[in-house]
């Protein structure tokens, strides 16, 4: 598949100019010459593809031949995550990421060790771009400032989609409609208080008999709703 770089916009011109740190990674890290052939997106569905007619010290130009939008996928997927320590919360966004969520909400929940700090959204934004660029995805996740529970409950209602070790049912028991979001709660690493499955109305399932860790669950979830609903 074509190497992937991010752009801020992408005009009706014949030709585009890349600059910034996406040609800096281009012509440094990966060494882009003249003649490839390559894909640009805005990350929000818009995408071109050309060759690379040109490239200079810190820019390089590519000659366009086609170009598309990607409509946003139906459902939507969302992952309401528990706020782990900074490097498992990163594993969690890449995974998420390459993993096809399309929208990623932290969660202050009774038992998270991190707390949300300044700065954060943006240094996670950019984990997930690396991830997408990785996985040559053209629509970027959209990635939220954290909710409490109560903010979680008034939004969702109780179309939730709880993962619990203890529940009753699995995640494969469950039947979803193609109109409807699919909304995935991943709970920290010392578990979901009683207080908050009583707040967190909806369906609560588990994945199985083996216990994943808060960073991997909803990777692992995600993955099993793409084959699901057949978009895998």
């Amino acid at each position: 598949m074509l190497s992937v770089f991010l752009v801020p916009e992408i005009t009706t011109a014949d030709t585009l100019m890349v600059d910034g740190s996406e040609a800096h990674h281009a012509i440094k890290v990966m060494r882009l010459n003249v003649g490839e052939e390559i894909v640009v997106t805005d990350g929000a569905g818009h995408w071109a593809q050309g060759l690379v007619s040109s490239v200079h010290k810190k820019s390089f130009e590519i000659s366009l031949s086609r170009r598309g939008f990607e409509e946003p996928h139906a459902p939507e997927l969302i992952v309401i995550q528990a706020l782990t320590k900074s490097d498992r919360m990163r594993e969690t966004i890449e995974l998420l990421t390459v993993a096809g969520v399309d929208r990623i909400i932290p969660w202050k929940a009774e038992r998270s060790i991190a707390q949300e700090k300044e700065n954060l959204i943006e240094k996670w934004k950019a984990v997930a771009e690396a991830a997408c660029k990785q996985s040559r995805r053209l629509r970027f996740p959209i990635i939220e400032s954290a909710l409490t529970t109560n903010q979680i409950v008034e939004r969702f209602g109780g179309k939730l989609i709880v993962l619990h070790e203890a529940a009753a049912s699995k995640l494969s028991d469950l039947k979803f409609v193609q109109t409807d979001p699919v909304v995935i709660v991943v709970g920290p690493e010392g578990g979901i208080t009683e207080s908050e499955l009583s707040q967190l109305s909806g369906e609560q399932v588990r994945l199985g008999q083996e216990v994943l860790r808060s960073a991997h669950a909803g990777f692992a979830a995600l993955s099993a709703v793409q084959v699901l609903i057949k978009r895998w």
